[in-house]
């Protein structure tokens, strides 16, 4: 009896992790300037992770800064509008 009962636990647990990860995206209804912006949006933790590995090792922080508007550059389709900020080289 313990056993069924512990089974019919699990297998609700499991079910119930299944259908979390397979719910409704969040990004599915969103527009495509709804999710740029989200992924624009900068986190506070991300932020002091950033800043305490600047203090650890500020050439390589520089590096990666440099390294991703590089990337953003690289990454602009023909027509749009030339960055705010110069091109690093």
């Amino acid at each position: 009896m313990v056993t069924i009962i512990i089974l019919a636990v699990l297998a609700a647990i499991v079910a119930l992790i299944i259908g979390i990860t397979t719910g409704k995206d969040r990004y599915a209804e969103m527009s495509e300037e709804e999710f740029e912006a989200e992924a624009k949006r900068v986190s506070p933790l991300g932020a002091a992770m950033m800043e305490m590995h600047k203090f650890l090792q500020p050439t390589r922080v520089e590096f990666m800064r440099k390294r991703d508007k590089r990337v953003e550059g690289d990454s602009a389709e023909a027509g749009d509008p030339p960055p705010k900020e110069p091109p690093v080289p």
